[in-house]
């Protein structure tokens, strides 16, 4: 029995974490049977009227009759004519007899060609005596197909009693409706197909929304565990490096101990720049890295960039200018991030170029303010340059296996600028240098 159990199990489950099955589970059933019942209603609805006009037309049927017969005279030959002319323009009256009254019994005087007139002594003549003024209509069945049977009572002046009778098939009606049923089988079968693509449909947006909602889950409580990391690791690492600088700096030292202190500070200084990357990392993955632009100078950023920047480009022999507009160059921008991102892409470059010149350019190209970074450094591949601002990614050559980074400065540096509805693109040629173009709306 258990592995009759376990399915059970698992779709109480799964039914519990989604109601919203449960309730498309109803519809499936709900949806059909009010269709199947408001459809029959419908049906039955119209047979009755169908039925009630097919009465009428056989009451007035018999009621223009009665007159003809007696306008003629009740003169058979005349009576079988206008019978076979009923019968072949209603060819559902398999019976039309006319009978008289006799002693002791009824006796046929007329009837239509195929009319089986064997029962007559069986049928009800003289129910009509009761209702001397219309026709009497009585249902019948044979071989499953039904009948009415028609009575009219006429009365002459003489006081002769002659009957009217017709048995009419109803095969045409219950044929009709039997096509209609069909139909609505036809359609109510397709109504399910629709209903049950719609339900898997949506079932499995309900998963979608149910996956959804987990991966969120952990995203947010993966953000929230890099955040608490980064803040709990950015205090002891500023910690590590200042107390590297100050045991470099004594005079007492011994050069292998500042030797040593000058690799601590220069790893911690690493390691509080990856904890920044990952923070914001995860704000921007998050959409908690906001905005704030307002009508900002942008010539001071750059004097700040290339200042601040500068001692790291003298190191290696690099030299870091600044051309094309020099007077106020005024946009709508957030200063502190485009700080930041310009901050990347020079010091992007001065990792990349082993010796040279690299040369921040601003230029007026009418609606948009174009910073280019250009430097003389080894260049990049074509084959690179499409995954330059992918997270993580960095070029793989033997000649910058040393260079210490994490792939995350470029992408870090896309979205800054993508958020300040600004673009970014790569301009480079491999051993001749590279070109980072950056364009901002005035």
């Amino acid at each position: 029995m258990s592995h009759f159990i376990t399915p059970l199990k698992s779709s109480y489950a799964y039914i519990h974490k989604h109601p919203q099955v449960l309730m498309t589970m109803v519809l499936i059933v709900v949806i059909p049977v009010a269709f199947i019942i408001s459809g029959q209603k419908f049906l039955d609805a119209g047979r009755q009227n169908q039925e009630r006009l097919e009465k009428d037309r056989i009451g007035i049927m018999h009621d223009v009759f009665a007159s003809y017969v007696e306008a003629v005279n009740f003169d058979p030959e005349i009576i079988k004519q206008e019978i076979d002319t009923l019968t072949k323009l209603n060819p559902d009256i398999r019976r039309f007899i006319v009978a008289k009254e006799g002693i002791p019994d009824v006796e046929v005087i007329v009837h239509n060609a195929d009319a089986d007139t064997s029962d007559i002594l069986s049928t009800n003549y003289r129910i009509t005596n009761t209702h001397p003024d219309e026709s009497i209509i009585t249902p019948y069945a044979e071989n499953g197909v039904r009948y009415w049977r028609s009575y009219r009572l006429v009365r002459t002046d003489v006081g002769d009693v002659y009957y009217i009778f017709t048995e009419t098939s109803l095969s045409h009606i219950d044929t009709l409706f039997a096509n209609r049923i069909i139909e609505a089988v036809y359609w109510l079968i397709a109504m399910l197909i629709v209903i049950l693509v719609l339900i898997m449909r949506h079932i499995r947006l309900i998963d979608y929304s149910y996956l959804y909602k987990e991966t969120k889950k952990a995203s947010d409580a993966k953000d929230m565990f890099t955040n608490m990391i980064a803040h709990e690791l950015r205090a002891p690492l500023t910690s590590m490096r200042g107390y590297a600088s100050m045991i470099r700096q004594k005079d007492d030292a011994t050069d292998e101990v500042k030797k040593f202190a000058e690799r601590i500070e220069s790893s911690s200084e690493q390691l509080v720049i990856l904890v920044g990357d990952l923070l914001d990392v995860a704000r921007i993955q998050s959409g908690k890295l906001e905005m704030q632009p307002t009508r900002t100078n942008i010539q001071p950023i750059i004097t700040a960039v290339l200042d601040i920047m500068r001692f790291q480009a003298e190191a290696k022999n690099i030299t870091l200018k600044k051309e094309g507009l020099f007077g106020d160059v005024m946009i709508n921008i957030d200063g502190k991030r485009l700080h930041q991102a310009l901050t990347n892409l020079v010091s992007n470059a001065i990792k990349y170029t082993p010796k040279g010149i690299i040369t921040l350019e601003v230029s007026d190209i009418g609606p948009s303010i174009e910073l280019r970074v250009k430097d003389t450094g080894m260049g990049i591949s074509a084959e690179n340059q499409k995954n330059l601002f992918a997270p993580f990614f960095r070029v793989r050559r033997t000649e910058v296996d040393a260079i210490v980074g994490t792939g995350l400065g470029m992408w870090i540096t896309k979205q800054l600028i993508d958020l300040m509805n600004g673009s970014i693109g790569v301009e480079s040629i491999k051993g001749v240098g590279t070109q980072i173009v950056v364009t901002l709306p005035k």
